[in-house]
């Protein structure tokens, strides 16, 4: 059932309204798994960034991966998320909204981004906490069922591309890749680095994940995974955590590809950062393919719209938000009642 939809306007209508207050964030906890998927709220996960030993062949390893295991109806549960803010005595009724940053970059970026569906699950809880939880539209369940062993190898790489710079380095054969171990806390800096010299260029950027953010009036706690952290003189962990991004070499700066990955690639690399205020949230750099402002001012109205519509519709207490916030659907009500969502997605508010 179709609860309420909201209009997606040309971009320049975003750009109009000026920059939003964008408060900084702060790291407010953080945890790591293993290769188990056992939780940790330490940085036991956390590696210290070096220099990588180059060259080197992304693809070694690739027999051994251990990809991340998840369940598919879940792919990213919050309850890790909720259980480290309780570790640290935060409450989640300090925010209006509990979110993995993969679904803001998903709303944020709609504006530059309008033919990709997605779906993001919403939960109200009964403290008033709003949940936003990581789902996969069956278009995305579809691409990862179709993968050949090429696309699966270029996902490998950036895990591998981790080890390399992340892990622990005694110069011997570095142990295989396991996707299942990670980290999740928050960053203080950001870091480029671009060697021309390599087929495949590292750009990295500080980034990470449970902080505590505010736009304009809506406060978020926002939780994201992060690679490895900057070292401090001793080798040992420094304030700024580091993300590491893998990207091919481009023969020409003004080629068709390069101009692709400038304008969406490097435009989802910027959003990721620009949200927890990495690189300025009103700047874009030297890339003249978007507006800052178009994409924080339709993410800031989103954000804004689904929690006027939650407290619009008391009865119910999940619902889907679906394909570049075209709807809300209910998906069952507080009753408990199941009720499927329907199979087709609107187009009709766009």
């Amino acid at each position: 059932m179709q609860v309420t939809a909201l209009p997606l306007h040309p971009t320049a209508t975003y750009v109009g309204k000026g920059f939003p207050k964008f408060g900084q964030p702060r790291e407010i906890a953080h945890f790591s798994r293993d290769a188990s998927r056992r939780v940790r709220f330490d940085k036991s996960g956390l590696g210290a960034y070096r220099t990588p030993r180059l060259p080197a062949a992304l693809d070694v390893g690739f027999e051994s991966y251990v990809p991340k295991s998840h369940d598919p109806n879940e792919p990213a549960p919050l309850g890790d998320v909720v259980a480290a803010l309780s570790h640290k005595g935060v409450r989640t009724t300090d925010a209006h909204i509990l979110t993995y940053r993969n679904n803001l970059n998903k709303i944020f970026g709609t504006v530059y981004n309008r033919k990709d569906d997605w779906e993001v699950g919403v939960e109200r809880c009964a403290d008033g906490t709003v949940l936003l939880h990581v789902m996969d539209t069956e278009r995305k369940r579809a691409e990862e069922a179709r993968r050949d062993e090429r696309q699966q190898r270029m996902s490998y790489w950036g895990y591998k591309l981790s080890t390399l710079d992340g892990g622990e380095d005694d110069g011997g054969p570095l142990p295989p890749v396991n996707a299942n171990e990670e980290f999740c806390s928050s960053v203080h800096q950001m870091r480029n680095m671009r060697n021309a010299d390599q087929p495949v260029t590292p750009v990295l950027h500080a980034d990470g994940g449970i902080v505590q953010l505010s736009i304009d009036r809506t406060k978020l706690f926002m939780a994201a995974e992060i690679d490895c952290a900057a070292t401090g003189g001793g080798g040992a962990p420094a304030a700024g955590y580091v993300e590491l991004k893998t990207s091919k070499r481009h023969a020409s700066p003004r080629d068709e590809e390069t101009e692709s990955f400038q304008r969406h690639k490097l435009f989802k690399y910027w959003l990721q950062a620009a949200l927890l205020a990495l690189l300025p949230p009103d700047s874009a750099g030297r890339e003249p393919y978007w507006e800052p402002a178009a994409c924080i001012n339709f993410g800031k109205g989103v954000l804004e719209w689904l929690l006027a519509s939650l407290a619009a519709n008391p009865a119910a207490a999940h619902y889907v938000m679906r394909e570049a916030v075209a709807a809300l659907h209910q998906r069952y009500g507080g009753s408990g009642g199941a009720g499927e969502p329907p199979t087709k997605r609107p187009r009709a508010a766009f």
